[in-house]
């Protein structure tokens, strides 16, 4: 008899929750061969490659809808095209890594003059943290999200795209809403991504040259390696700004969005992201139990202050504001990754945590062993302005 896999042991077999398992059925992309005499879901080796198969795309970058799309050929799908995408995929964090290795070197060269490479280590440090972080955050809302879209195919789609805009992306970072979304670029536009750290310009710029066929007709790239800060914007002319999660590293706010307004042209559009709000009750709801307390005070206000603080200036700049939210929950069944993610949040919560981290580990253990993994709600705004 061909084995049977209950969605515990499938999640084993591909490395993720069984949360995801149960996810991807839902959408209708994964099914279950049948059900046992209890009522359990039970898939045979065809779901383990089949969830496989989703993965990988997945980790390509296409969506729910796109996987679904890609599923439904069949034997039509192109697996060489798949491959082509993933080796690109590799070689994107490749380049990360050798901005390390690189930074590594140049402390290595100072320590055999004799030197001690403070700022190189800091350097390294840095780009290590980025790194780490970065990855364990993607990772986690696409193994734990349960919106069905991810954030940046959803900012994306908030974009009123239209063929032969001039767009400029201030703090691209790695450019993900364009990476997420590479195919649906209109052609003739002209983006301009800008951003102080190299490492993401590097990466993007790898995708492009590697990718860059894929794009509509007429859509080009430029990449200004610049901070912000001090930048001295041009007199070029913008249909759209976008400028993500970089406002709390701008020393003179209210400068750099008169500047941003300037570029824009009548009738075009800023968009910005500030900053994603955790649900201060569902943290409070899983730790305080343990903790014997409510947690993230200090945490809500600074958040809620620094946002009233950027809608303010947002307002009296343009006059007009508007906001979008993108609601997510988080159903993080492993206790290490919410053990992470909790102190992640704060460094305030992460040192009440850090005194009494066994536990909390086992409290965390128990409250998924004993209930469904617990919500914690996410709140993403887009606020965007038009210059008039």
């Amino acid at each position: 008899m061909e084995k049977r896999y209950t969605a515990g042991e499938l999640a084993r077999c591909a490395g993720v929750s069984a949360r995801t398992v149960r996810f991807y059925e839902e959408k209708g992309i994964l099914q279950p061969k049948e059900r046992s005499a209890e009522g359990y879901r039970l898939y045979d080796d065809s779901a383990v490659l089949r969830l496989q198969e989703i993965l990988m795309m997945k980790y390509l970058g296409l969506s729910l809808e796109e996987i679904w799309q890609a599923l439904q050929q069949g034997e039509n799908l192109s697996v060489a095209e798949l491959l082509r995408h993933q080796r690109s995929m590799i070689l994107g964090e490749r380049r990360r890594l050798d901005c390390i290795l690189e930074a590594i070197d140049g402390a290595e060269k100072h320590c055999r003059d004799g030197q001690l490479p403070v700022s190189q280590f800091t350097e390294i440090m840095q780009l290590i943290s980025r790194n780490q972080q970065a990855n364990f955050r993607y990772d986690l809302y696409e193994r734990y999200g349960t919106s069905g879209q991810r954030w940046h195919e959803w900012m994306y789609d908030q974009l009123p795209l239209k063929p032969g805009m001039r767009i400029l992306d201030v703090g691209c970072g790695h450019g993900n809403v364009w990476v997420s979304n590479w195919q649906k670029i209109p052609r003739n536009c002209r983006i301009t991504v800008l951003d102080k750290e190299t490492e993401g310009l590097q990466f993007l710029h790898g995708i492009y040259l590697e990718r860059h066929k894929q794009l509509a007709e007429g859509v080009s790239f430029s990449f200004v390696c610049e901070d912000a800060n001090e930048w001295d914007c041009p007199a070029d002319s913008y249909d759209l700004i976008l400028a993500g999660h970089f406002w709390s590293y701008i020393r003179d706010k209210k400068g750099l969005l008169q500047k941003l307004h300037r570029v824009l042209s009548e009738g075009g559009r800023l968009f910005s992201t500030f900053t994603t709000l955790v649900s201060i009750e569902d943290v409070n709801r899983i730790l305080k139990p343990v903790l014997q307390k409510k947690m993230l005070g200090r945490y809500e206000e600074r958040m809620q202050g620094f946002t009233a603080e950027m809608e303010g200036m947002f307002a009296g700049e343009f006059g007009n504001v508007s906001r979008k939210t993108f609601h997510n929950v988080l159903r993080i069944d492993q206790p290490e990754d919410l053990l992470r993610y909790l102190c992640n949040l704060d460094g305030e919560l992460e040192a009440r945590i850090k005194t009494r981290e066994q536990e909390v580990h086992r409290h965390l253990q128990e409250l998924i062993r004993t209930e469904r993994a617990p919500d914690i709600h996410t709140t993403g705004c887009c606020y965007f302005s038009i210059c008039k």
